[in-house]
């Protein structure tokens, strides 16, 4: 048995049906060499198992198995597996080889991706997911290193050497193991929770997301520091990194990027759906009416959108919508009138959202969900679809957060959840408000719309001289709901 494979050289050597030629490189699960098939006469990959893994009989059971569904899979974009045993004390398996390079070695090369490219790759990877996905299969290493291109620039998903069976017998599966890359590593396989193809989708979508940034969105000085911001760090928009992206490709990289399983789309066949959606638009040959033409308001229409004070909104939040709704939306609203919506940080042009806002002279809170059809510095337009009134909670004259869903606006963005995890990690103290922003990492103006709602919320007391209270709410309901909302997102109570 080989013990240090990396300072062994086993060129020429024969394993197998194989002669190992020339070696490829490390990964982590053991090395990779060039070899020939003798019987086929066919260039394969051939992977020795790192002895680490070896030594691990429970590991071997479950390798063994996991190899055999893994060759049962047979499609244009998964890496075939030819064959795999055990021989001089080395396992291995043996792989389609595939001669021109991965994606990665395509963004090493020109920094990052265009869009379209991107996600053609993505549609490609999607298609061969459906088959694992069929077969109960989860691959749990997606990543521009495992995304191999022939020199016909098909995608064939390689190194299922980490892939499990949703359907693995108990006896066999670690309970707790964490393996992969925790760059692309999802929140729940960060945690070494239970895994289905939803867990792909999402490491599916931080490579989206470095494909056509160049960069992976979560990034630390430690593999620890990076699943922790896996598991409850805000995710970047695309778009806010590169403002030239379309944003139907934003929204899509988001929705698969989402914290909470529930929120991505939830197989691969849906993933697939959603992506060519976003490629019709994308791709000049047959698109929707182009977003270049529905884009922007002319500046001479902006007269248009009544002025909606500061002072009679509520609240303010990005909506999640599917690709199909949010294309419907965008080719179909005209964004010839609205309102205009003064912000700090105002929302990217497409971008759906809803608004809670009171009227002069009615007691009723009414909810305007619209679409964001211009956006300059500290202001933007407003075109709602829907206006309503919003049933009543408490008093007319103040919006009391409690009740069923209560929990909704206190996690409404990202600084609304900072707030919620600031407040239960500083229960019972007083702090002022520029303590309160700089801990949220925001300025005094941007703070004090999630402090009015944890206000309403009765989870923060002013007092006269300033100061900010953190209490915790006397509404059961909304307490049971805040406690099922931080165990959800791995925080203590």
């Amino acid at each position: 048995m080989v013990e240090n494979l990396s300072q062994t050289d086993l060129t020429n050597q024969v394993i197998g049906d194989c002669k190992l030629m020339s070696r490829l490189g490390k990964g982590a699960m053991g090395v990779v060499y060039l070899a020939e098939q003798i019987n086929m006469r066919r260039k394969v990959a051939f992977k020795i198992l790192d002895p680490k893994f070896a030594n691990d009989p429970s590991y071997i059971e479950r390798f063994e198995m996991e190899a055999r569904a893994v060759a049962r899979l047979n499609h244009p974009n998964i890496v075939q597996v030819y064959d795999f045993g055990q021989e001089r004390g080395m396992y291995y398996i043996v792989n389609e080889f595939i001669d021109n390079g991965s994606v990665q070695d395509l963004i090493d090369k020109n920094k990052s991706l265009s869009p379209e490219e991107a996600i053609e790759f993505c549609i490609q990877v999607a298609k061969g997911l459906i088959i694992a996905n069929g077969a109960n299969i989860v691959h749990r290493d997606i990543k521009p290193d495992n995304l191999m291109l022939t020199r016909d620039m098909v995608l064939k998903i390689a190194d299922f050497g980490l892939a499990k069976t949703m359907k693995a017998d108990a006896a066999t599966t670690q309970s707790g193991l964490i393996m992969g890359t925790p760059f692309y590593m999802s929140p729940e396989q960060a945690k070494g929770l239970p895994m289905d193809s939803r867990s792909d989708i999402y490491s599916l979508g931080v490579s989206l997301y470095y494909m056509v940034i160049g960069d992976v969105p979560f990034d630390a000085d430690s593999v620890v520091g990076v699943l922790l911001k896996q598991i409850s760090a805000d995710r970047p928009d695309p778009c806010a990194v590169k403002p030239s992206l379309p944003p139907v490709f934003g929204h899509l990289v988001m929705r698969m990027m989402d914290k909470l399983p529930e929120n991505r789309p939830q197989n691969p066949k849906e993933l697939l759906n959603e992506l060519e959606a976003v490629q019709k638009i994308l791709m000049p040959e047959a698109p929707p009416p182009s977003l270049s033409d529905v884009a922007e308001v002319p500046v001479e229409m902006r007269k248009n959108f009544a002025p909606l004070s500061q002072n009679r909104i509520v609240r303010m939040h990005r909506v999640e919508a599917s690709v199909d709704v949010l294309t419907r939306m965008i080719t179909s609203i005209p964004g010839d009138s609205g309102v205009s919506i003064k912000s700090d940080n105002p929302f990217p042009v497409n971008t759906v959202v809803e608004v809670r806002f009171n009227v002069p002279g009615k007691e009723d809170e009414y909810s305007g969900l619209g679409l964001v059809r211009w956006s300059d510095a500290g202001v933007m337009g407003v075109t709602f679809v829907k206006v309503q009134p919003v049933p009543k909670s408490g008093k007319a004259t103040q919006l009391r957060l409690s009740g069923p869903l209560a929990i909704g606006p206190l996690t409404a963005t990202p600084m609304h959840q900072r707030l919620l995890r600031y407040a239960y990690s500083n229960l019972g103290q007083t702090n002022t408000i520029t303590q309160v922003a700089s801990a949220l990492g925001v300025g005094v103006k941007m703070a004090e719309e999630p402090i009015g709602t944890f206000e309403r919320a009765s989870m923060i007391k002013r007092h006269p001289d300033g100061k900010l209270e953190m209490v915790w709410p006397k509404d059961e309901a909304l307490q049971k709901e805040i406690v099922v909302w931080m165990g959800r997102n791995g925080l203590k109570t």
